[in-house]
């Protein structure tokens, strides 16, 4: 359970990440608003359990973890992210996770982050993490 935590904690670190700038002067760096990271990707594992994970423009992530194919949530992780660096289709991403919900156990806040590759193939569509070999599908 662990390692799935933390494959969600980077593949969220990852797909919210968001590149700041200093005032005054312009950043050329990897810009959020335009990642093909953007999005709400999905997967399921080996168990039948459903995860839902999703980047949003603003830097923000939200990964969800279902039971099978119930609505009943056992995992959930809130954060934000960075896009550090592009190198063709692989993005080197921090997640930094400042809320889990777990079933039974309820919400804690936390102060995680970890850093991550994303390499996304299939024209954009198909997204794999340096910490698994699960395939995350963008959700259409």
């Amino acid at each position: 359970m662990k390692t799935l935590r933390f494959i969600g904690v980077a593949l969220l670190t990852v797909l919210l990440s968001v590149s700041f700038s200093a005032c005054g002067s312009d950043d050329d760096g990897p810009q959020t608003s335009s990642s093909p990271l953007i999005g709400t990707w999905e997967k399921t594992n080996g168990n039948g359990d459903y995860y839902i994970l999703e980047f949003k423009a603003d830097g923000s992530y939200l990964e969800v973890e279902y039971e099978g194919t119930t609505e009943v949530i056992k995992k959930s992780y809130k954060g934000s992210y960075k896009i550090l660096s592009v190198n063709g289709n692989t993005y080197e991403v921090t997640a930094f996770v400042k809320e889990i919900y777990k079933k039974n156990k309820g919400s804690e806040t936390v102060n995680e982050s970890n850093t991550v590759f994303i390499t996304l193939s299939d024209n954009n569509n198909t997204m794999k993490s340096s910490v698994s070999s699960d395939l995350y599908k963008r959700k259409k």
